[in-house]
């Protein structure tokens, strides 16, 4: 085999959104309000305003550093009560499965040798029914361990349902979406795409109950296990583990194309192929006739979305990957998608694949962050090659203004009982004399507000208009708190 790299291009569409409110910011504004909450403890509760059952709180309850490497597997059919099941032997090459119903309840008792954080990993099909994505509840001992454990999604596999067709004025016409029927695999996580990394749960070594509750949709489970929670390689220590990693040679001059609109597998049967007229740098391209040339688009914003396509790779070696999108959705915020091979991310850096807002199409060699290109060993044969929606660096800052979001509407409540939906504008309510707490808890809320504005605009580099409202709410409270009376 000889250790060369080859080139290897990808033609996509990228279009996608982080959602939040919208207000025109002007660009001429202080950009860096460290000096407002430096100093102040950020983490602080002020008492009345928590916001009980989060992940991050149940994350702070035990020692998230115990973490251990043995896996738990899960007999399934050894449950100790259930609901709406059923246990289905030789299916879809498998020798046993087990069904759950969209009312099904099933509880297990597991023997977990040691007391520590696990991943939650599962291998699943659903069958066919309303076509929307599965959701189970998570109960450890009884308990719900936090509130997004409430809404555990699992996703369906879409794709095309014929060939493309053309019209008598050489249009081509998409086909119909068709559902396709496969085994899956899949960890728990969270399907708002808050949290990067799937989630955490602990388990106290000995006997421990662990019950899956249907919110909707069926699913035919084929083994659910504890998994240890490890951390991913780096891209150095992912090449060490690769055969041949002196790299030396240049290499031959091979290129493959394959185009966004081939995709062979999708999550949702939105994420079809689409045409673009705008640029003469779609392939293929026309003018006057509807050509399907990208795939994604508006429909692919949200977590958890994916698209596949299929790679044939000629002979064993080092590829780099280069991936045609375009993001002109979404200006000042970033779209990410992580990138995975045969069902796995390769390395850490491939998490969070970033595409920036721009109006024309872009060429995208994944590269480091000298412009070094990746390599990728592949070898001979046919190799899957997934993007997923993520929200990458903006899921932390996200929950953090979810977390806002909370507590100033508690900080609303606790006034509205006091004042009134229509206060007396010629009466002095005296709150901070009042309510001492709900003006310390707004001074509060001001700094982490100037603090997620800051972290959005080291994010994305510039200050858009969907972080305004942050800023204006952070200025808001700031001058309640320096004049109450008003």
């Amino acid at each position: 085999m000889r250790n060369s790299v080859k080139k290897w291009g990808v033609g996509i569409a990228v279009f996608a959104a982080i959602v939040t409110t919208a207000v025109l910011l002007p660009q001429d504004k202080v950009t860096d309000f460290h000096e407002k909450y430096e100093g102040t403890d950020l983490t602080s509760d002020i008492k009345g305003m928590e916001r009980a059952g989060t992940y991050i709180r149940y994350i702070a309850g035990h020692d998230s550093s115990v973490r251990p490497q043995e896996n738990v597997n899960i007999e399934l059919f050894d449950y100790t009560s259930a609901k709406d099941v059923e246990r289905y032997t030789s299916y879809e090459g498998v020798d046993e499965a087990l069904y759950t119903g969209v009312d099904s309840t099933v509880t297990w008792q597991i023997n977990v040798p040691q007391s520590g954080y696990y991943n939650l990993y599962t291998e699943y099909l659903i069958p066919e029914s309303r076509g929307v994505v599965a959701e189970r509840i998570v109960y450890i001992n009884g308990e719900i361990p936090f509130e997004s454990a409430r809404n555990i999604t699992f996703s369906r596999i879409w794709t095309d349902g014929g060939e493309v067709k053309v019209d008598n004025q050489g249009n081509e016409i998409r086909p119909t979406q068709k559902e396709v029927f496969a085994w899956q695999k899949a960890y728990f996580r969270d399907d708002r795409g808050y949290e990067a990394e799937p989630y955490l749960f602990y388990f106290e070594k000995g006997i421990n109950e662990l019950t899956l509750e249907a919110e909707n949709e069926p699913m035919i489970l084929k083994s659910l296990e504890l998994k240890s929670v490890q951390d991913m390689d780096d891209y150095q220590a992912y090449l060490e583990k690769q055969p041949g990693v002196n790299m030396t040679e240049t290499g031959t001059s091979y290129q493959q194309i394959v185009q966004g609109e081939d995709s062979t597998l999708r999550s949702e049967s939105s994420l079809y192929a689409k045409y673009d007229r705008a640029s003469p740098t779609t392939q293929p391209n026309s003018v006057t006739n509807t050509v399907l040339n990208y795939v994604g688009g508006e429909a692919w914003r949200s977590a958890g979305q994916w698209i596949e396509w299929n790679v044939e790779v000629p002979e064993d070696g080092y590829y780099h990957l280069c991936i045609k999108g375009r993001q002109n959705y979404d200006r000042g915020n970033i779209s990410y998608r992580s990138l995975s091979i045969d069902g796995e991310v390769p390395f850490d850096e491939m998490k969070q694949v970033a595409f920036r807002f721009g109006n024309d199409w872009e060429s995208l060699v994944l590269s480091d962050e000298s412009d070094k290109p990746y390599s990728f060993y592949l070898t001979k044969g046919t190799h899957t090659v997934r993007l997923e929606a993520t929200l990458g660096d903006m899921g932390m800052i996200l929950e953090e203004l979810s977390d806002s979001t909370f507590r100033l509407n508690q900080i609303y409540r606790t006034l509205l009982v006091y004042t009134g939906a229509t206060p007396d504008q010629y009466r002095d309510y005296k709150v901070d004399q009042v309510y001492p707490e709900i003006m310390e808890a707004m001074s509060l809320e001001s700094k982490r507000l100037y603090k997620i504005v800051d972290e959005v605009v080291e994010t994305t580099g510039q200050k858009a208009d969907k972080i305004a409202s942050a800023q204006t709410l952070a200025q808001q409270l700031e001058r309640f708190c320096e004049k109450p009376e008003k």
